[in-house]
């Protein structure tokens, strides 16, 4: 309470409860609603106060007069749009008006006379009616019932219709769920939207996961297609990590997992700081081969043609044959100093440039 001459100002900590609450009944009993959204053929009437006050793009849509017309609006909302944490937003296209079926087209005097929910009905092109719906809930309770089945939809609206607030607790939901069984679907999910927090939450997960597997288990997730960690860097670092968790019983298989791995594609300054630097790398015969190897590929860069071999191919799950050139051109040949290949996925003969 605050005090200025005669006159007292005193603030209610309750009405902004009071307030949703109404809103919310308001929402429920479909009373007052001036707007239409309609995601995957489900219709959600809504305010547009509640709207602009918790999103961007609604703000922008309704004042500059994209939300009104006697048919309904396409808004051309697809799944890379994005705002938020995952990236900066990207505006959707002006909206296209598309004519009702069976609705004759109306004069100036109709529009007035009509209800507001009949000239405001816009589609949302690119959202679920699932992640609509529970962040609709959100906007006027306060409260968002998110699952690992629903929070990919329910982050996809948010980071489309600009309410980061959605998005923060989508991102806060994941980092908290996150476990051995269900790290790699979080992982997915947060590759698919770019929370590299999230990312690195779930990562450690996977190396959790990793130390628990035997020899036999650990060998088959190195030669695996496509791999488990985005760089070669980090399957080595996986490696080692496995190595040294039990470094009496499995010190023995360093060499055959380092064999494995294709060091030439690791930059020669992380060779040195990252690879060398481990012990075994440096006294293992085998292991330091492989290490100096790869030193050799980077400090030749204009021979690395002649030193191709597993440790410095590119790990593809696409299987892919190269021919030289080595007959002279002809009416029928490539000529000479061109690459064939064969890309198996599509079936066909391809010029390498």
């Amino acid at each position: 309470m605050s005090r200025s001459g005669d006159r007292t100002s005193t603030f209610d900590p309750s009405h902004s409860d009071n307030l949703l609450h109404g809103l919310n009944l308001l929402w429920r009993k479909q009373l007052f609603c001036d707007v239409t959204l309609t995601a995957q053929g489900q219709q959600f009437h809504c305010h547009k106060a509640v709207l602009a006050s918790c999103s961007q793009y609604f703000r922008s849509l309704f004042s500059s007069g994209g939300g009104g017309g006697g048919h309904p609006h396409a808004l051309g909302l697809g799944p890379g749009a994005q705002d938020g944490l995952g990236g900066p937003p990207k505006e959707p296209p002006p909206p296209q008006t598309q004519e009702e079926p069976g609705t004759p087209s109306s004069s100036p005097e109709d529009k007035l006379l009509a209800s507001p929910r009949a000239i405001n009905n816009l589609v949302l092109q690119g959202c679920s009616s699932i992640g609509l719906r529970l962040v609709l809930e959100y906007l006027y309770t306060a409260n968002v019932t998110l699952s690992l089945d629903t929070v990919e939809e329910v982050l996809s609206v948010s980071k489309i219709l600009h309410i980061p607030q959605v998005t923060k607790l989508c991102v806060q939901f994941l980092n908290d769920q996150i476990s051995v069984q269900n790290y790699k679907q979080v992982c997915k999910i947060a590759a698919l939207h770019g929370l590299e927090e999230t990312k690195k939450l779930a990562n450690k997960y996977l190396v959790e996961d990793v130390l628990l597997l035997n020899f036999e288990e650990m060998r088959a997730l190195l030669d695996s297609l496509p791999p488990p960690v985005e760089s070669e860097l980090a399957l080595f670092q996986m490696s080692v990590l496995w190595l040294e968790h039990d470094r009496e019983t499995r010190m023995q298989y360093a060499p055959d997992l380092m064999k494995r791995l294709r060091f030439a594609l690791i930059p020669a300054p992380e060779l040195v700081e990252r690879v060398q630097s481990v012990d075994f790398m440096r006294t293992d015969p085998v292991c330091q081969k492989l290490l100096l190897d790869a030193m050799n590929y980077h400090l030749m860069p204009f021979r690395q043609h002649c030193r191709q071999s597993l440790a410095s191919r590119i790990r593809s799950n696409k299987k892919m044959l190269l021919l030289v050139g080595g007959l002279p051109p002809g009416p029928d040949r490539l000529p000479s100093n061109l690459v064939q290949y064969y890309d198996d996925e599509k079936k066909t003969w391809k010029i390498l440039t």
